[in-house]
């Protein structure tokens, strides 16, 4: 017991150390200023904290002073309410010719303005003119993506102690651990030119992602769901980072880098927990294992996540701890893997409701090993105390997490303060113009020459696919719902379509030939032993269903709810890896393979 303690106690060391330097790295990103003012009809007043927002109407102007650590050079972003006149930097004006009066008027996103002819070792003065028509005024500076040696050296030293905490309990091969790695240089590499503003959504929206985690700082409570847009969601997410960002990160700091890194620290958990598992199921077939973590570590649509500020990254993190432990409780029995797999499916089911899936794959494993006791489940007490325990722990971790998760959407539900019981007014305030069709023919037809033509999907256009499930769940779980310009990246998407194709048609082929040669007791044998593999396809696909149906909108069905089946799908195509016959089915198995190699390819054009 106390080996099992200390052991428990140097791993949650070695995990607060590693986020440590990882927020410290973050910290080094920030921008240094000083003497922040603003002037408006003549009179300046000190300025204690960005973002700025003034009841005043008519011209202004915001002063501070910037230094540089030595940069002669550096690119800002700057986030304007109403409008960007002009810039002065070290009593020089700086040119905004390149930015449309659009850009300039941009409250949400603003705009990447560079500076150069920075003094690199004194303060440099800076003087933004700008005027406001209506509601407050406002303006925000912050840094813009990039990566400098001393933040590299901070985050190889957090992932090696990251890695220290997890290897024991979640052990991967040397080779898994060499993807891994190659995984986290192209994650970093994307991190090092992606701000907080590209690529994502729901973060800077009214009562998003970002206002959630500063409604907990500010008012040490949790919001009324109906407050805000993502104000609904379940509360553990939110309170990791509140707590992270009030202990770990700069006071001074404005942006959400931050927020971005700890992303990056929960993604790579995630990923090394499900390695953990395909490596459960292929440690005898190194082919078919060193395949599969290839494809998880560089799928694309991966590296897009990474980074992302939400709830997504850090439900794949605990459903993946959770999965993990669900396998070794099905092979095993251990009560121990019980557990932990109903610990960290409850901690999913507190930071998303999509855990629902995982729970109940665990709930279908807990009646497979009943029925398969049958008879024996009556007359063994053995059998029976092992069912009863297990249905016991289940059912407690189960009540807290949907108590925790639902309690509060339920009661403003029953008062009639919110619309839905599980999305509160989301359903009914979200842009119409994401509303699709919900009829059968838009869950039964795949439009084959649409996501074949179409490299790209858009949440907003009929003619990329998305009133069919099937196109929408496909196409976006390879690139996102985003697009990527120029002839390169549109014959990249292209290409990765037809082999997610394959992909599947060889998962297909395989299941039914291998099926063919088995006589029927093998086959049910087969089954039970995949169960897991199985169910957790199954059941987070139907829940997919079911919340495009409850509220048909095309981004119901996008790349963050389509992640949790990747790992079980990538299982079941290396499975003609670890057979030496079907050689059709083996020559497709190397499609996700050549998916995560052509990530590299996508990366190296994005970036240059």
């Amino acid at each position: 017991m106390k080996v099992t303690l200390c052991r428990a106690g140097l791993i949650v060391a070695l995990l607060l150390a590693s986020l440590w330097c990882l927020m410290s790295a973050a910290n080094l990103g920030n921008l240094s200023l000083s003497q922040v003012s603003f002037t408006h009809h003549d009179r300046t007043l000190p300025v204690e904290e960005l973002p700025l927002s003034r009841s005043l109407i008519g011209q202004y102007q915001v002063q501070f002073s910037l230094h540089s650590h030595g940069k002669s050079s550096l690119a800002v972003r700057v986030i304007p309410d109403d409008e960007l006149h002009a810039v002065m930097l070290n009593g020089e004006p700086v040119s905004l010719h390149n930015f449309t009066r659009q850009q300039r008027r941009d409250y949400s996103k603003g705009l990447v303005l560079p500076l150069e002819g920075l003094d690199p070792h004194g303060p440099n003065s800076l003087t933004f003119i700008l005027s406001n028509a209506n509601n407050p005024a406002g303006f925000d500076v912050r840094p813009v993506a990039s990566l400098g040696a001393a933040q590299l050296a901070l985050l190889v030293l957090a992932f090696v102690l990251l890695a220290g905490a997890l290897y024991r309990s979640l052990p991967i091969s040397r080779r898994q651990g060499f993807l891994l790695a190659v995984g986290l240089v192209a994650c970093t590499a994307y991190l090092s030119h992606t701000d907080s503003f590209t690529r994502t959504f729901d973060v800077y929206e009214g009562g998003g992602h970002r206002d959630y985690i500063h409604y907990l700082i500010e008012h040490q409570s949790f919001p009324l769901a109906s407050e805000g847009w993502e104000y609904h969601q379940p509360p553990l997410y939110y309170t990791f980072a509140a707590l992270v960002k009030v202990l770990l990160v700069d006071e001074v700091a404005g942006d959400d880098r931050w927020a971005q890194w700890l992303a990056l620290w929960l993604w790579v958990i995630f990923l090394w927990a499900s390695l953990a598992a395909l490596r459960l199921a292929f440690r005898a077939h190194p082919p078919a294992l060193l395949l599969a973590s290839l494809a998880l570590c560089l799928w694309p649509s991966g590296i897009v996540h990474s980074i992302r500020i939400g709830n997504d990254v850090p439900l794949y993190a605990f459903y993946a701890l959770g999965f993990f432990f669900t396998l070794r409780w099905w092979h095993s029995g251990a009560r121990a893997a019980l557990l932990w797999a109903a610990f960290w499916a409850a901690c999913a089911l507190l930071t998303k409701s999509n855990a629902l899936a995982l729970w109940a794959v665990l709930g279908c494993l807990w009646l497979l090993r009943s029925v398969r006791h049958g008879g024996g489940l009556l007359r063994s007490s053995i059998y029976r105390r092992q069912a009863i325990g297990a249905a016991v722990v289940l059912g407690a971790f189960f009540s807290v997490a949907v108590a925790f998760n639902l309690g509060d959407n339920l009661w403003h539900y029953a008062q009639g303060q919110s619309e839905d019981w599980l999305l509160s007014n989301v359903s009914t305030t979200i842009n119409p113009g994401l509303r699709v069709g919900n009829q059968p023919a838009n869950y039964l037809v795949f439009d084959v020459p649409t996501f074949v033509q179409h490299p790209f999907i858009s949440s907003w256009s009929d003619e990329y696919g998305r009133q069919y499930f099937w196109n929408y769940v496909l196409r976006s779980s390879l690139s996102s719902e985003f697009f990527y310009r120029g002839e390169s990246l549109q014959l990249w998407g292209k290409i990765n379509g037809v082999l997610l194709l394959l992909m599947l048609a060889g998962q297909v082929y395989y299941s039914a030939a291998h099926s063919a040669v088995l006589d029927r007791a093998r086959q049910v044998r087969r089954l039970y032993r995949a169960a897991p593999w199985i169910l957790a396809i199954v059941f987070p696909l139907l829940l997919l269903l079911a919340y495009r149906i409850k509220v048909p909108l095309s981004c119901n069905t996008d790349f963050r709810y389509v992640y949790m089946m990747l790992v079980p799908l990538l299982y079941w195509s290396a499975r003609p890896l670890a057979w030496p016959r079907f050689g059709l089915a083996r020559l497709l198995a190397l499609a996700p393979a050549a998916i995560g190699v052509s990530t590299l390819v996508w990366l190296a054009l994005l970036l240059r």
